[in-house]
């Protein structure tokens, strides 16, 4: 499966914007995430947003079986 790591995580944590991973699910993914890269398990839940096949998933458990693609973008923050 395609994983497309947005910046800021692309540079700050991987050095590609792409990576090819065959996770579980995104708790699967973090995990496979870490350890390409030390210390982005731990910013991911404050940090971190996926959106699998174009949308948002807030669900980390979800089987990611048949998804084509999950993109790691940043959390906007606003008020």
């Amino acid at each position: 499966m395609r994983i497309v790591v947005m910046p800021p995580f692309d540079k700050e944590f991987f050095g590609a914007d792409r990576l090819d991973l065959a996770p579980h699910n995104l708790f699967d993914l973090v995990e496979r995430l870490e350890a390409l890269a030390p210390g982005f398990a731990a910013i991911a839940p404050a940090r971190v947003h996926f959106a699998v096949d174009g949308v948002l998933e807030t669900d980390w458990t979800r089987e990611l079986a048949q998804a084509r693609e999950v993109i790691v973008l940043p959390r906007v923050g606003g008020g």
